[in-house]
């Protein structure tokens, strides 16, 4: 009930505040149709701003798990609603321990949660797509989880980093073709598996960055 409440607000929010477009969302709820039920996936973002996790938590229509740092909970009533949308808190200390982290998310997989990931490992601090972490990848090739790709374009503008408020800028969140790490072959060194689906993946974030 909580996240029904908390995507509302967002959506509330990203329609009149921002004039969020969503593009492909169709594909998206044909491809989680076509899915065993209870399948997770990883949604694999570029990430522009703050405004990001609830932007792609709004709109995507299963629950979602993701990590937030600690500094968002600080505002009550804000950090009630990303935790209604799955925010989990880490502190930055804690952010710094890649291994644990991975554990963490690995472990909301594994309970049939969908998670958002962003590999670029932090905020964009000009607007660019940074270079990604490979975490992604290895969290899909030993779950076995569809990456979904997605380009949020418009929330640098809206609320760029040092800012404190968000502006009333046009918010577009484009979500890709899943990449399926099950599509490569079973004797793939497991390095090399981690190398194809990260290239993938950086492949579709440009696409679509270069088409929004």
């Amino acid at each position: 009930m909580l996240y029904r409440l908390a995507q509302i607000f967002f959506r509330i929010y990203f329609v009149l505040y921002h004039r969020i477009r969503i593009v492909g969302m169709g594909d998206l709820e044909k491809f989680l149709a076509s899915l065993p039920p209870g399948s997770p996936v990883i949604l694999a973002a570029n990430h522009e701003s703050y405004l990001d996790p609830p932007a792609i938590g709004m709109a995507f229509p299963r629950r979602l798990r993701f990590i937030a740092w600690e500094g968002l909970f600080r505002v009550p009533v804000f950090a009630a609603l990303i935790r209604a949308l799955g925010a989990v808190p880490v502190s930055q200390e804690n952010k710094n321990s890649a291994a644990g982290l991975l554990r963490e998310v690995i472990g909301f997989i594994k309970e049939g949660f969908s998670v958002l990931i962003f590999p670029e490992g932090e905020r964009t601090p000009d607007g660019t797509l940074q270079p990604l972490e490979g975490g992604v990848a290895l969290i899909s090739s030993r779950t076995g989880a569809p990456i979904v790709p997605i380009w949020i374009e418009g929330t640098w503008e809206a609320y760029p980093i040092h800012y404190l408020f968000p502006r009333p800028r046009r918010v577009t969140l484009t979500f890709g073709a899943p990449i399926f790490p099950g599509s490569l072959p079973d004797d793939m060194p497991e390095k090399d598996r981690r190398r194809s689906l990260l290239e993938s993946l950086e492949t579709a974030l440009e696409r679509m960055r270069d088409s929004a």
